[in-house]
C-alpha cells in the first residue's frame, strides 16, 4: 500500500485509498456492501461507482457525487458513458474501466479535460476494482477532482500520468498516455 499511498498525494484520494484497504480486509478487494459512504467523509462528492452491464459491455453509473455530476453539468447516475460523454472520450474511459477490472489492478491517472462549459481543467482520477451487489468483479469506486485550471493552449502539452498498482499497493506500470477527456463533443 506504501507505493500508491507515496504516489497519490492529493488528501482526499489518498483518504478514498486507504478506506478501500480497510474495507477489503482480507479479501481480495472490496464488497459493494462493505462501503460505509460516511467514512469518506469530505472526499463523499468527488466519489462515483460505476457497474458493467454484462449483456452490452457497457457501464453505468450506480452512485455520483455531486463535484463530479457538476464537471458535466448534468447528473450522471443510472446514466451510460455514452449518453453523456463524446463517442471518443467514452471509448478512452471504457478502455480505463476494463483495465481496471480485467487486470485487477487499482489505477491512478492525472490528465487534462475538457468541460461542458468549455474550461480546461488537469482532473485526478482513481480507479478502485470492488465487488458489485451480486458478488461479481464488476464495479468500480472511483473518485474525479480537479487539481488546476488549464488555458486552452496548455490542454495538448498537460503533464498526464497514469499508474497501475496490485491490491497490495505495489506500482505495477507507469505510463504518460495522451488522453485528453471531453465532457461533450466540442469542435476545436
Amino acid at each position: 500500500m506504501n507505493q500508491i499511498l507515496e504516489d497519490v498525494t492529493d488528501a482526499t484520494l489518498s483518504k478514498l485509498v486507504e478506506r478501500w484497504f480497510a474495507w477489503r480486509g482480507d479479501a481480495r478487494y472490496p464488497a459493494r456492501k462493505s462501503i460505509e459512504p460516511i467514512e469518506l467523509g469530505s472526499a463523499l462528492p468527488f466519489v462515483w461507482i460505476c457497474e458493467k452491464a454484462p449483456e452490452s459491455e457497457c457501464y453505468r453509473y450506480r452512485l455520483v457525487g455531486e463535484a463530479v455530476n457538476t464537471l458535466y453539468g448534468q447528473g450522471l447516475r443510472g446514466r451510460s458513458l455514452k449518453e453523456f460523454l463524446s463517442q471518443k472520450t467514452a471509448n478512452a474511459l471504457r478502455v480505463r474501466l476494463d483495465q481496471c477490472l480485467d487486470s485487477g489492478n487499482l489505477l491512478h491517472t492525472i490528465g487534462p479535460q475538457t468541460l461542458h462549459d468549455k474550461r480546461h481543467v488537469l482532473v485526478e482520477r482513481l480507479f478502485l476494482p470492488i465487488t458489485g451487489e451480486n458478488g461479481a468483479h464488476d464495479t468500480i469506486l472511483g473518485c474525479t477532482k480537479v487539481t488546476s485550471s488549464l488555458l486552452e493552449s496548455d490542454r495538448f502539452s498537460a503533464t498526464v500520468h497514469q499508474a497501475s498498482y496490485n491490491c497490495d499497493g505495489d506500482r505495477v506500470k507507469v505510463s504518460n498516455p495522451v488522453v485528453t477527456m471531453f465532457a461533450t463533443d466540442v469542435e476545436y
